[in-house]
């Protein structure tokens, strides 16, 4: 956005106009290339580069005030590292991703399953959806030529869920058709301590007892919650959690939480 001031005077009195400016155009394209290993046999297309395309508003675009799942942040950057490098957790697997925003570690999880894998992206804002769908629908491949086509990855979706006891039970049974998700991913989620117990009840009601995972990235924000708390709170739900990626100089941390035994 760009700012044009203007001074005039009246009487004893000093007036200063500020002009916004909009940027005329707040979208951006975020490119990934993502390379795969071929130690999976099982997936013919295992070593096929994905590539990713993301469209989403600058990270300095008035929009993003007005809902942060309209841009990409840190976190997820890593949690893709971390998708990338543990494969085998998302092959062949029930996967849902909350919080979604623009949906980046969701089509990841996607591009990079296998044909019986389904993979449901969430966010709870409406505005949100719309980018997130769009951006699934430019993430489709039907060029068959290059190996890389849809015949070779799960089912995926786009749909609303709202956090809590009450919402994830009506998604759980209307959406999910009360099937519960072997993985469930999220990235730069925490903002807020009012979100911690609905996002634990939402864990508790759509993660599969008692071999389910819930990957969740963290980047360390000034925000009013603590990644303690969330664990803590995860402990009080009926989780252990591991940190398994971690990157002190960035503030960011990569953490699997499953059932306790």
């Amino acid at each position: 956005m760009f700012a044009f001031c203007s001074k005039y005077t009246h009487g004893n009195y000093i007036f200063i106009s500020t002009t916004y400016n909009r940027d005329p155009d707040p979208f951006e394209i975020f490119s990934f290339n993502f390379a795969t290993s071929n130690n999976d046999d099982e997936e013919d297309n295992s070593n096929t580069p994905i590539n990713i395309q993301i469209r989403g508003y600058k990270t300095d675009a008035d929009e993003v005030w007005k809902s942060t799942g309209l841009t990409l942040w840190r976190a997820s950057d890593y949690l893709c590292q971390y998708q990338m490098d543990n494969l085998h957790l998302f092959r062949n697997k029930h996967i849902l991703e909350i919080g979604a925003g623009l949906g980046l570690n969701g089509i990841l999880a996607w591009r990079a399953s296998s044909s019986n894998s389904e993979v449901c992206i969430t966010d709870g804002d409406s505005d949100a959806l719309v980018h997130l769908r769009d951006n699934v629908d430019r993430n489709r491949n039907t060029n068959s030529e290059d190996g890389n086509d849809d015949s070779n990855v799960g089912k995926v979706s786009c749909k609303q869920l709202i956090w809590g006891k009450d919402t994830s039970e009506k998604f759980l049974s209307t959406i999910a058709k009360d099937q519960t998700y072997d993985v469930i991913l999220a990235s730069d989620i925490i903002y807020s301590p009012v979100i911690v117990e609905p996002l634990w009840e939402t864990i508790q009601t759509l993660l599969k007892k008692p071999t389910g995972v819930f990957v969740m990235a963290y980047a360390r924000r000034k925000v009013p919650v603590s990644i303690e708390l969330v664990c803590e709170k995860g402990e009080e739900a009926g989780f252990v959690h591991e940190m398994v990626k971690e990157d002190k100089e960035e503030g960011i941390w990569v953490y699997t939480f499953r059932y306790k035994v």
